[in-house]
């Protein structure tokens, strides 16, 4: 357990404390005051008395090792009647000597002393508190580890993978015929070395990467699985290829299930249809949901329904549509298809345009959804970046928030920021863009100057916060009251 707790040490920054913890024949000074005696002869085992020497509690260091690059460490403490409870233990001050590390922790996080003196109401609440039992969980723990070593070893054992001079990777051993890849060496320009093991079909199943100074190799997977492991001395990289390295790391790899051959061009093919999957359930576009859509001269086409109103997103640098006629920005929200059986019954589909007005509804999270197609004015910002991809089409499909005597609220599906106002006697609605209050004011009151002159004057004195939804609503009620 040494290693572990210098680990610790080294790793945790520098911090500056004020409390200075001393430790002499016995006796525990804070600050230079004396606050309790600790009798710390038997090893990993502390006894915390008074300044009279009557017993507080007993705190007893435990650590259980799951390998030799995963440990636990905790104290179990004893009160005089038998009570015990168990806390995770921590290093908060640069220290070796264990014992002012543990006084640090019981003063610091859980204030049971300090220069004052020993805290008894703090150190009688601290024994009533209910907490985990680490010692079962941390056992737990070391068993599904080891569990899992022995795992690993059947699962090296049963292909017995083994890796050539030149890097070619052969189960059954040296003699072994059947090759599923093999592995290369890499020397980094910051003098960091790489082993890529890459499969039949040329795919880097999986990089582990070390140096010379260092014992543990960190690999990284094609599905993007992180794993360490480290064998002292035989995992120090060098600046040349060894063979013998390449063998625990291949061995590491199918002890984990990553058998190389040609499985990573299917395993990625459904690691990625899942990605999609888990995608389209967390994007706001619809994917073959029961619904009906009205087209321009009110024919109703009842059926299932798909609208795309934003790319999937799959990972950080690639985003899909899930639609190929979709997948170009401009086109977002611009369109609905819709299949359906024709009067002879036969299946029909039937794409719709935003820009044509026309309308589709579905059942969403219990309750009726309605999407209606429209130009806008006011997404100047949107227009100009439509026309510079040439896409000069403006019209997209916005859901319904709100409906007062035909007068609407609208937002857009995938930027739940943007919000559209409709009054019913006008072609098109106004758009809520992500300019400033006070030029999308302007804008708006110019927008209702010959329609509600009271209500233009107050948007163009700038009164609403046109990013708030209730003055939105306001908006529509003074309208229809004006009208």
């Amino acid at each position: 357990m040494k290693k572990i707790i210098f680990t610790l040490l080294f790793v945790l920054p520098l911090l500056t404390f004020g409390q200075k913890i001393k430790l002499k024949k016995g006796l525990l000074t804070i600050d230079g005051k004396s606050v309790a005696m600790v009798d710390d002869d038997t090893r990993n085992f502390y006894k915390f008395k008074t300044l009279d020497g009557e017993k507080v509690f007993d705190v007893a260091f435990k650590g259980l090792s799951a390998s030799n690059l995963e440990g636990f460490q905790w104290l179990e403490i004893t009160s005089p009647d038998g009570k015990i409870t168990e806390i995770p233990y921590e290093v908060l001050m640069t220290s070796f000597n264990t014992t002012k590390l543990i006084v640090k922790l019981l003063s610091s996080k859980y204030e049971l002393l300090d220069a004052s003196g020993l805290k008894t109401d703090n150190i009688t609440a601290f024994f009533e508190q209910e907490r985990e039992k680490l010692s079962d969980k941390y056992a737990k723990a070391v068993v599904a580890s080891k569990a899992d070593a022995a795992a690993r070893q059947k699962a090296i054992g049963a292909y017995n993978p083994h890796v050539k001079d030149n890097g070619t990777v052969v189960f059954g051993g040296s003699q072994g015929t059947k090759i599923v890849g093999k592995v290369v060496y890499q020397m980094n320009a910051n003098r960091s070395s790489n082993y890529v093991a890459v499969d039949l079909d040329g795919i880097t199943v999986a990089t582990a990467s070390g140096c010379s100074t260092c014992t543990e190799t960190k690999v990284k997977t094609y599905t993007d699985e992180e794993f360490s492991y480290d064998y002292g001395s035989k995992t120090m990289m060098t600046g040349r290829f060894s063979n013998s390295q390449a063998k625990i790391f291949i061995e590491e790899l199918v002890g984990r299930g990553y058998k190389l051959g040609r499985e990573a061009k299917t395993k990625g093919k459904q690691l990625r249809n899942e990605k999609i999957k888990i995608a389209k359930e967390n994007s706001t576009n619809l994917y073959g949901i029961a619904g009906n859509v009205t087209d321009k001269d009110g024919v109703v086409y009842n059926g299932t329904i798909y609208a795309v109103f934003e790319a999937l997103v799959i990972d950080d640098s690639q985003r899909e549509s899930g639609m190929a006629d979709l997948d170009v920005i401009d086109n977002y929200g611009k369109t609905v298809n819709v299949k359906y059986k024709n009067e002879k019954g036969k299946t029909r589909t039937k794409k719709l345009m935003a820009k044509q007005g026309a309308t589709f509804c579905t059942e969403i999270e219990g309750e009726n959804t309605c999407f209606y197609g429209m130009k806008t004015k006011g997404n100047a910002l949107k227009k100009l970046s439509n026309a510079a991809s040439l896409g000069f089409n403006n019209s997209y499909f916005y859901k319904e928030v709100k409906k007062i005597n035909g007068h609407q609220l609208l937002v857009k599906p995938g930027d739940e920021g943007i919000y559209v106002i409709k009054f019913k006697n006008k072609d098109a609605g106004f758009m809520i863009d992500g300019r400033n209050n006070e030029k999308i004011s302007t804008a708006f009151a110019k927008f209702l100057k010959d329609d509600c002159k009271s209500l233009s004057e107050d948007l163009g004195n700038n009164e609403f916060d046109l990013k708030n939804v209730e003055n939105l609503i306001n908006i529509i009620e003074e309208y229809n009251a004006c009208k």
